[in-house]
């Protein structure tokens, strides 16, 4: 029996926001990079030697739009959509800053379109095994990310400058254009939205180095449900942590990498998946207000050793007797990567996948 997943598989893994304590090795489900970014400083800003710490005043923003294409282990005709970043932040003085910020992040996960998995009939268990097929835009998933925090920057002892930044993170989005899916869930078919979810983030940076030419941070901060839903069983806050740094080459060229451990936990995750992700990009400012981004990003869970659809349960036999009236896949954790361009106006900004 073929499995065709034309309701889209309902993979979840985040970024971004952008974003762990006890977290169980072996518990959890799927999930797409989510996540925020909690860096207080836009990306290629120069900046002031440590000794006179500062947040970025004024006015910054950012208006882009994106097109990816997945690399890795995918179907060869895997295609993403496109997609587009707005956020405006203001620094009313070096210590306060706010920023508001809407994000969408496209991936194509791979172990879904393809492999033999278990076959369960619902009630009786497993009755053999099915073949994964699905169009390949049917693997398309796309997170829409609203994120709004606030930073202050305290200067400990005029030696210590350390950025608290409390954030709201709510995220949706599609898997093969549609909101909702249905999912295994506790033996069970269920309809949820698996890319839906909100999250209240109290992150701190730490700036470690501040040149004109170089700047690195660390952030690292509690992060939990706002509420839980379908297969949620606790919500103990967890740790999330990002690293960051940047080499400006010349006034308009710069290079960085940005590695982060995060935290995802959607409607189909019985326990929080633990994402390490990398971000390595290279930005140009074309003009004072143009400018072109190109981002390799890649993630996959650490506490989940399954990735993709593990198996497939049959609900309900045809009236003929023969195949199944719906089958409704079982997920685990979410590898994916993609090569990601971005040109816009404004600020490049960063989100992790």
């Amino acid at each position: 029996m073929k499995l065709r997943l034309s309701f889209a598989l309902a993979v979840a893994v985040l970024c971004a926001s952008i974003v762990p304590a006890p977290v169980r090795a072996d518990d959890g489900t799927a999930q797409v990079l989510h996540d925020i970014v909690a860096q207080s400083v836009p990306v290629g800003t120069p900046n002031k030697p440590l000794p006179t710490p500062g947040l970025p005043t004024g006015l910054n923003y950012t208006l882009d739009v994106s097109s990816a294409v997945a690399t890795g282990n995918v179907h060869p005709y895997a295609g993403l959509p496109g997609g587009m970043d707005a956020v405006v932040g203001y620094g009313f003085n070096k210590h306060f800053r706010a920023q508001v910020g809407y994000y969408e992040i496209q991936t194509y996960p791979t172990g879904f379109d393809s492999g033999t998995v278990p076959l369960d009939l619902q009630g009786l268990g497993p009755i053999g095994t099915t073949t994964l097929q699905s169009a390949p835009p049917d693997l398309n998933t796309k997170d829409k990310l609203f994120v709004a925090n606030v930073s202050y920057l305290y200067d400990i002892a005029g030696k210590l400058p350390i950025v608290i930044s409390p954030t709201y993170i709510a995220r949706g989005g599609t898997v093969g254009g549609s909101e909702s899916q249905t999912l295994e869930i506790d033996g069970f078919p269920q309809s949820v939205k698996p890319r839906a979810a909100e999250d209240y983030l109290l992150a701190a940076t730490l700036p470690l180095l501040s040149t004109p030419k170089m700047f690195a941070s660390f952030t690292a901060g509690p992060e939990w449900l706002v509420n839980m839903q379908a297969a949620n069983l606790t919500n103990h806050a967890q740790l999330f942590e990002l690293g960051y740094i940047e080499y400006r080459a010349t006034k308009r060229d710069t290079f960085y990498w940005q590695p982060s451990r995060l935290i995802s936990y959607l409607p189909e995750d019985p326990y929080p998946d633990t994402i390490f992700t990398s971000i390595l990009g290279y930005s140009h400012r074309i003009n004072r207000f143009l400018f072109v981004q190109l981002t390799a990003q890649e993630g996959a869970p650490t506490n989940i050793s399954q990735l993709g659809i593990t198996s497939v349960t049959c609900v309900g036999i045809n009236a003929s007797g023969t195949g199944c009236k719906q089958d409704v896949p079982s997920i685990r954790g979410l590898h994916a990567s993609q090569i990601q361009l971005q040109f816009g106006l404004g600020q490049p900004s960063v989100v992790p996948l």
